[in-house]
């Protein structure tokens, strides 16, 4: 007896685009709280900030060592172009992503401990929660070429430098961008489009609230 292999057809590259499309629409759909209302439904999270901000703070300074070492052994190696490459992308996805987890978390509780901390207002200043507002407006509706899946992360050309293969990375959990290449900085949607455009930091967030 012979048993028949069903193959799904190929997908096109426009249909591709087109999925991730939708998806990408699906995820900016999702409801995401500023931290002004987290602190407010969660109030009793304000007494441990101080002490998560340290913890987290120590873990980067340790994380970003050892890259440097690492990177720092490879380039020493001796090793061929293509060995050395294979290991820097080693260190990309998993210190890399490791790193980048840990800065959200240290950007964030600074941001929270600003919160809680009684700070004189001023109608020329831009306010924390405008700045969180900014923050959290989806970096890929700043993207104009073509970006793919790849796990947790969005991989396309980078926008700030010509390349042939994909260094740039999205991360849609956090909202922050990552150019491995030529590059080698990241950060969240205002720094995208400080870079993008070249704008202060008052008019990246303006310019991301729908304001300049």
């Amino acid at each position: 007896m012979t048993m028949k292999i069903n193959q799904n057809p190929p997908i096109s590259d426009e249909l591709y685009q087109q999925l991730i499309g939708l998806e990408r629409d699906w995820e900016n759909s999702q409801v995401r709280l500023s931290d002004k209302e987290l602190l407010t439904i969660f109030p009793e999270a304000k007494p441990v900030i101080p002490e998560k901000l340290q913890e987290w703070q120590s873990i980067r300074d340790e994380i970003t060592t050892s890259i440097k070492k690492k990177l720092t052994i490879i380039k020493r190696s001796g090793a061929d172009e293509g060995t050395q490459f294979f290991w820097r992308e080693w260190i990309k996805l998993n210190d890399g992503e490791k790193l980048v987890e840990a800065d959200v978390h240290v950007s964030r509780l600074k941001r929270l401990l600003y919160l809680i901390r009684d700070q004189p207002k001023s109608k020329h200043r831009i306010s924390e929660e405008q700045i969180q507002q900014a923050r959290l407006v989806p970096l890929d509706k700043f993207i104009d070429g073509p970006i793919k899946k790849h796990g947790k992360t969005w991989i396309g050309l980078c926008p700030f430098h010509k390349e042939k293969h994909p260094s740039f990375c999205v991360y849609p959990n956090t909202n922050r961008f990552w150019c491995y290449g030529q590059c080698n900085d990241g950060g969240d949607a205002i720094k995208f489009v400080r870079l993008l455009h070249g704008y202060s930091f008052r008019e990246a967030v303006k310019y991301l609230l729908g304001q300049k």
